[in-house]
C-alpha cells in the first residue's frame, strides 16, 4: 500500500513506537523505507506510516505470533502446484507460506529483508535457503523458479510484478495470497480465488489490541506464465 494508505490503516499498536524507533532501523532499511515517505513527514504520521516496517525489523517475534494465528486458508494452499523443482517465497517473513512451499518443492528459497524474521525462518525451516533482498530487486537469476509466491505483501506495483515474472520460468506460476487490489489482478488476466474467511484460531486478546482484528488469508491471485 502507498504511504498515505498505510497511515490511515495503521493498527492500534502504532502507539507502541516513537519516531526514535525509526532511527533504530538498520541503515539500509531506513533508507529504503524513507524513500517512499513524503518530505517533511515526522511524528505520529511517520510512525503510523512505517508501523509494519517497525514491527518486521524491530520486533519480529510479534509478527511471527500474528502469522501463527492467521494461517493461510487450506483451500488456497491446495490450489498451489503439488510438486515443483524450485519455489521462491518473496517477503517470506517467518515462514507462514514458506512451510507449504517447502512441502511442494525440491528446492525452496525465501527472500526476506528483515534479519530477525530470516533468523526465525532459518531455525524453523533449516532446509530452506533464506536470503536478504527486496521484492523490487530480487537477488535471483532469471527463470530460476517454477512457483513464485508471496503472502499478504504486494499489490499491482510494476517493478515488483516485473521481478516476479523475471524469476519465474516459462510454464511456472506466480501466486499472490491476500494481494492488495485483487480486482486489478482479476481485470488484468490473473485467476482470482476468493473464499469465505475462516475464523482465527483462539488467540491472546493482546494480539488484537496491538494488530486489530485478525484476518487469516483467504484470497489469492495466480498467473501462469
Amino acid at each position: 500500500m502507498d504511504f498515505e494508505e498505510a497511515v490511515e490503516k495503521a493498527p492500534p499498536g502504532w502507539r507502541h513506537f516513537t519516531e526514535d524507533d525509526v532511527a533504530r532501523l538498520p541503515a539500509d532499511v531506513r533508507e529504503h523505507e524513507l524513500a517512499r515517505v513524503p518530505n517533511g513527514t515526522h511524528g505520529e504520521r511517520l510512525v503510523r506510516g512505517l508501523f509494519w516496517t517497525l514491527v518486521y525489523h524491530l520486533e519480529p517475534e510479534r509478527w511471527d505470533e500474528l502469522a501463527r494465528f492467521e494461517p493461510i486458508h487450506p483451500e488456497l494452499v491446495a490450489a498451489l502446484p503439488a510438486s515443483v523443482d524450485a519455489a521462491v517465497d518473496v517477503g517470506a517473513g517467518s515462514g507462514r507460506l514458506t512451510v507449504h512451499l517447502a512441502q511442494r518443492s525440491r528446492r525452496t528459497v525465501a527472500v526476506e529483508p528483515s534479519a530477525g524474521l530470516r533468523g526465525i525462518l532459518r531455525r524453523r525451516l533449516p532446509q530452506v535457503e533464506a536470503i536478504a533482498g527486496w521484492a523490487e530487486e530480487l537477488p535471483l537469476p532469471d527463470a530460476c523458479s517454477e512457483l513464485t509466491a508471496a503472502c499478504g505483501a504486494f499489490g499491482p506495483d510494476p517493478a515488483i510484478l516485473s521481478e516476479l515474472r523475471r524469476v519465474t520460468a516459462a510454464g511456472g506460476m506466480v501466486a499472490l495470497i491476500s494481494p492488495e487490489q485483487p480486482e486489478w489482478f482479476e481485470a488484468n488476466g490473473w485467476n482470482r480465488i476468493a473464499l469465505p474467511p475462516l475464523p482465527a484460531p483462539e488467540h491472546p486478546g493482546a494480539l488484537e489490541d496491538f494488530f486489530g482484528p485478525l484476518d487469516p488469508p483467504h484470497e489469492m491471485v495466480t498467473l501462469q506464465l
